[in-house]
């Protein structure tokens, strides 16, 4: 039986790193890259056309942080609620486990950051490839203590706290759940309290950087 190659797409919206990412992986391993883009959009308009055509890569490599701002959780969700086999890395500046937890809530496979080594990369990608999750070694000590933390929160404190470290203002967080903004307040008192943290710049700054 002919081996099926191991293809990737990247999504980034720094050129030059997704363009040296993408060169890296292809000259230090087997790994074919079948697309990349800039832009969410552009990504949705590839993905459907590589559907059409039976080509989906089996790993899809994406950043958090498009132009400012943390639209990755979005786009992961979409793309793994529209093509479920494909699997997800989170390559990002951010490392905090908060950040970490709710990516791999939004469908992420593995989180990896800029920081980790070029072979680490590659490792991650044949670890989810294989079918297990991976988050970067340094990473999971600190995901740990985050997710005994969160225990100590209820549903929806724990709901309230993701849409904070996402940079979501109150007024955004009571139109996400359709609660009202004095609700709102209440639920990020108590994240104060129960963190220890006084507070929202020091809570993002400990759980979403």
């Amino acid at each position: 039986m002919e081996k099926k190659n191991k293809t990737f797409y990247i999504i980034d919206d720094h050129e030059m790193l997704r363009g040296g990412t993408k060169s890296w992986i292809m000259s230090h391993s087997d790994w074919i890259c079948v697309g990349d883009s800039g832009t969410h959009e552009q990504a949705y308009s590839d993905f459907e056309r590589m559907e059409k055509d039976g080509g989906l890569p089996d790993v899809l490599i994406c950043d958090l942080n498009f132009y400012g701002e943390n639209t990755g959780f979005e786009f992961m969700e979409k793309i793994h609620g529209l093509y479920p086999g494909v699997k997800i890395i989170v390559y990002s500046m951010f490392f905090a486990a908060g950040m970490v937890q709710n990516a791999m809530e939004s469908g992420a496979n593995g989180y990896i950051s800029k920081n980790a080594s070029s072979e680490e990369l590659l490792v991650c990608m044949d670890t989810i490839h294989s079918g297990e999750e991976f988050v970067q070694e340094e990473l999971q000590t600190k995901l740990i203590k985050y997710n005994k933390l969160v225990d100590a929160l209820t549903k929806r404190e724990k709901k309230v706290m993701d849409l904070v470290l996402q940079r979501y203002s109150n007024d955004e967080i009571a139109n996400q759940l359709n609660i009202k903004k004095r609700a709102v307040e209440n639920y990020i008192s108590i994240i104060y309290e129960k963190t220890g943290v006084n507070d929202r710049g020091e809570l993002v700054l400990k759980y979403g950087q």
